[in-house]
This record gives structure tokens, C-alpha cells and sequence, in this order.
């Protein structure tokens, strides 16, 4: 198991063509391009740095040439399997989702899930996708990521706290539930305070880890997340995406910056991070 993962995650589909390339003429080959641009601010990035530390998660349909040119090189790869977008987990190539995990042997098989308590029969269809992926994963030793999403119901979205105080508790009894489904490597988490992350950690199977998401928050929210979670030894990193690249990247495509100049963003945005981590880790280790 890592004991420090630092992820760079840009497996966004239905995103990308919604927040940057909505005008574009020729959307599939502009988002091939603005994903390339991300992996190379990523090689800047980690240039002078243990590649050990970190990895990429990008979607085969727009990474596969980043996928397979990142295995060459050595770095860990996060391969997404559910479909983009979508409310409910579903597999982006359905039955046919372990031929493709077998064609790139990422190091990390990531399943995103979309997860209330309280949506009993979507959740029972959800959970029976999780232990089918559980199984072939264990058959064939890949470590899993799965990133947890609790979104709230329409009558809790009118709730005031809902991202303080009920989002943490459904995520810890969400936690509960799934993983008695599938054996869980890393759980990728949205930020929590550190009284929340004690108990969300402790609702965790002792073996697994944690890394905890953006959710495409602001640079200040996601680094107050970030020394929140450095205190624990079981959250081994980060995989922020958005914060990263999303600005930089809708700057190129409306012709206020270069390529050049937005792959030097992502690239600084990329280390700020790495450099509050690592100082961070530091700090509370001492």
C-alpha cells in the first residue's frame, strides 16, 4: 500500500464538454488536446520530484494515448470505470468493463458513486455493481479507489448545514454499508473538519487509506481541507483536479492565454498543492 499518493485527476468527461468546450466545432479532439496539456503541466511538475509519490487518473476515452505513455514512463495510473455524469454508478463499457481494465493494468481500478442513505432501492442496484467489480478486482489483485459522493435529496438540499453536518454523517453510514461490498484500497473523500475526519477514519476498514478530493473548490477552501486532513496518518494525499486545471484551461480556450501559458498555470497551481502537502505532513510528523 502507498503511503503517500498524490493524484492529479482529470478523468472529467461530461464536464469538460459542459464548463470548457461547450462552443468548440470539434469538442472530442479539443478535450484529447486540453488533457494532454494537463499531463504535461503533471511531467513539469514532477520533474525533479519521486514519481513514486504521485499518479494520474484520466478516462480512457480521451487518455488512452496519456494511459499507455504514463506506463511506459513508470507512473501510476487510476483508470475510471463507471459511466460519466451519471446520478447512478453505471459501468462506462458495461459487461465488457474488466477487457478493458485488463488493457491498460492500472494500479488503481476508480469507481466514482453518487450515494444517500437514504435512496434504499437505487442503492441496493448500486451496491450489487460493486460487488461484481469487487470480485474481479480480488481475482485479479487490482487495488481499488473509489470516491465517494454523498449528494443530498431534494428536501435536504434546502438544509441550510447540509454540507456540515448531514453530508458527514451520511458519509460515515455510506462508508459503512459499501464497504461490506467491496474491498476498498483508497477511499477518495470530500473535505471534512478534523473532529469529522477522527470518526470517518475510524468507520474505515484498518487496511485502507484515504485521499481527499476538491469537489472544485476555491485555492483558500481546498487548503484549508488539505491541513485538516494532513494530521492523519491514514489520509496519504490528495487528488484535486478542478481547483488545478479549470481556470487556466476555460482561459486558453477563450484565447486570453496560450497553451504554453496554461500549461504553466496547472503546473504551478499543481505545486502549490504538492508544496502544502509535503510542508504540511511535515509540520504535524514533527
Amino acid at each position: 500500500m502507498d503511503n503517500k499518493l498524490l493524484i492529479l485527476p482529470f478523468d472529467h468527461r461530461s464536464s469538460f464538454l459542459n464548463e470548457i468546450v461547450s462552443s468548440s466545432n470539434n469538442p472530442k479532439k479539443r478535450i484529447k488536446e486540453m488533457k494532454e496539456m494537463i499531463f504535461e503541466s503533471f511531467l513539469f511538475a514532477i520533474k525533479d520530484k519521486n514519481k513514486e509519490d504521485f499518479a494520474i487518473l484520466v478516462d480512457e476515452e480521451y487518455g488512452s494515448k496519456i494511459l499507455r505513455q504514463s506506463k511506459k514512463m513508470g507512473i501510476k495510473i487510476c483508470l475510471p470505470i463507471e459511466k460519466s455524469g451519471q446520478k447512478e454508478l453505471g459501468l462506462e463499457f458495461k459487461d465488457k468493463f474488466e477487457e478493458h481494465i485488463n488493457k491498460f493494468s492500472p494500479d488503481y481500478v476508480k469507481i466514482l458513486i453518487r450515494y444517500n442513505p437514504i435512496n434504499k432501492e437505487t442503492n441496493k442496484r448500486q451496491l450489487k455493481i460493486l460487488s461484481q467489480i469487487n470480485d474481479f478486482c480480488n481475482k485479479n489483485k487490482y487495488k481499488v479507489i473509489l470516491e465517494l459522493l454523498v449528494p443530498p435529496t431534494e428536501e435536504e438540499s434546502s438544509i441550510k448545514n447540509y454540507d456540515d453536518d448531514l453530508r458527514y454523517q451520511k458519509t460515515l453510514k455510506s462508508i459503512k454499508e459499501i464497504k461490506n461490498k467491496i474491498k476498498v484500497s483508497v477511499w477518495k473523500l470530500e473535505g471534512f473538519k478534523e473532529e469529522q475526519w477522527k470518526n470517518i477514519i475510524s468507520s474505515i476498514n484498518k487496511s485502507s487509506k484515504i485521499v481527499f478530493l476538491g469537489r472544485g473548490e476555491s485555492k483558500k477552501k481546498v487548503s484549508e481541507w488539505m491541513v485538516n486532513a494532513s494530521k492523519f496518518k491514514e489520509i496519504i494525499g490528495f487528488a484535486v483536479g478542478r481547483t488545478i486545471f479549470l481556470k487556466p484551461l476555460k482561459e486558453f480556450e477563450e484565447g486570453k492565454i496560450s497553451k504554453e501559458e496554461a500549461i504553466k498555470k496547472i503546473k504551478n497551481n499543481f505545486n502549490f498543492f504538492i508544496n502544502l502537502w509535503t510542508s504540511t505532513k511535515k509540520n504535524t510528523n514533527q
